[in-house]
């Protein structure tokens, strides 16, 4: 699936450079670079696009980029020269979804959406029930009832198994627990838990199973999903699988891309330097981007911090003295990327026309309340000092490039544990070379 200049996009593909871009390194993996590296290429980060969309002005009067400042001005080819970049074999896990993976899509996606009713022909509880139940949590060593784990209520309380809503362990070891029956569980908190008081503390749960109910997925609660050709469980099943499928090639696709572009980046050469200005730009982008994530962490958990730099520092454990330094690094090596996919693209003939740009921006433009390309590209560039245009253009021949490289590779089916063994043994030997 192609990425977008939309609004949630820009957000997403922005998300990526809180994992730094650095093709080795510990803060990131190379299955990002694609995605990275184009987000980069657009220049249009999320806190930016927010202002567009509702009218404020943080970056009001903001100095306009200059003309150097924009991929269009450089020639590719002075900054990378290409090695092997067409057909590769790129592999993929084989696409094998289970049961046990349409249960538990089910389960999560759309239990919620049916009522469940009292299980009346078997007394076990199982992966997707709520079991309504009665505990107390004491510590392990004392015995003692620990404060907030303990429902001794007449009307129980009502635990959906798989749902994830106790700590780990304790949903699963109710699997199997019969109705009427008490159970202890031995459970460790997890040494990140929001309690000070119990993290990484060894606690017995007392647990007594009360009854069980499981969503009867009547056709009628089916229908009402408003899913089209799907009335009943089974075809919701069948529909369930069938998305499962696509999302596994999807995700596929998107392998080979960032594989494909990765394998091209070995094999390329690349300049010793590149325009000063090209890298203050990403610093600014990749400061802009993290701003944004601050203050999201602001809002949503508390969490402060004093700059962009602090951030770096305490997320990524980069010495303060060399946040500098690390930031330079990320926009040089994204811009490696970008060079290189504006080279494959010279080198394939892959253009971008007037129409192309203006058929993306004008997403952009209705869905931000603009009534035309023109008015949204007007405010971009006096609000954010850069032309919008020029920053679609630049998303997509990253597109184009690419799209180019994933056709022209192969794609080789395998195991998904041959993947893993393989990603294993690059990250040890990153480890070593390091």
């Amino acid at each position: 699936m192609k990425k977008k200049l939309t609004i949630v996009m820009a957000t997403v593909l922005s998300g990526v450079l809180l994992a730094g871009c650095n093709k080795a390194g510990d803060a990131s993996t190379n299955a990002n670079s694609a995605s990275s590296s184009a987000s980069l290429a657009e220049g249009i980060d999320a806190q930016s696009l927010q202002g567009a969309v509702d009218g404020s002005s943080a970056g009001a009067s903001a100095e306009p980029l200059t003309e150097d400042g924009y991929l269009s001005y450089y020639t590719a080819s002075d900054y990378v020269t290409l090695g092997d970049y067409k057909g590769f074999e790129v592999k993929v896990p084989i696409v094998e979804i289970t049961d046990e993976d349409v249960q538990s899509t089910l389960l999560s996606s759309y239990a919620s959406s049916f009522t469940p009713v009292e299980v009346t022909d078997r007394t076990d509880v199982r992966m997707g029930d709520t079991a309504n139940i009665n505990y107390v949590g004491k510590y392990a060593d004392t015995l003692e009832a620990f404060d907030g784990g303990t429902d001794d209520s007449a009307e129980g309380y009502d635990l959906v198994i798989g749902s994830g809503s106790f700590i780990p362990g304790f949903e699963d070891s109710l699997i199997g627990a019969e109705v009427g029956t008490t159970v202890d569980i031995n459970l460790t908190f997890p040494e990140d838990y929001s309690a000070a008081e119990l993290a990484g503390v060894d606690v017995i749960f007392t647990v007594t199973i009360n009854k069980i109910s499981a969503p009867a997925y009547s056709d009628e609660e089916v229908a009402a999903l408003g899913i089209e050709g799907v009335t009943d469980k089974d075809s919701l099943l069948e529909y369930i699988k069938e998305d499962l499928t696509t999302q596994a090639q999807e995700e596929n696709k998107e392998t080979a891309r960032s594989s494909a572009l990765d394998l091209a980046y070995d094999n390329a050469t690349f300049a010793e330097e590149f325009p000063q200005v090209l890298v203050d730009r990403f610093i600014s982008d990749y400061e802009d981007t993290l701003e944004y994530y601050m203050q999201m962490y602001s809002y949503y958990y508390g969490v402060s911090y004093s700059s962009v730099d602090d951030y770096i520092s305490q997320n990524y454990g980069i010495a303060a003295e060399e946040v500098a330094s690390y930031k330079e690094e990320q926009a040089v090596e994204q811009l490696k990327y970008i060079f290189l996919e504006r080279a494959i693209a010279d080198a394939e003939g892959l253009t971008v026309t007037d129409e192309d740009i203006e058929a993306e921006l004008l997403d952009i433009a209705t869905q931000s309340g603009y009534e035309d390309v023109d008015s949204f590209a007007e405010f971009y560039n006096s609000t954010y000092g850069r032309d919008v245009r020029e920053l679609a253009a630049e998303q997509l021949i990253a597109e184009k490039a690419q799209d180019f490289l994933a056709e022209n590779s192969t794609l080789v089916e395998v195991e998904a544990s041959e993947l893993e063994e393989e990603t294993d043994d690059a990250s040890e030997a990153a480890s070593i070379a390091e």
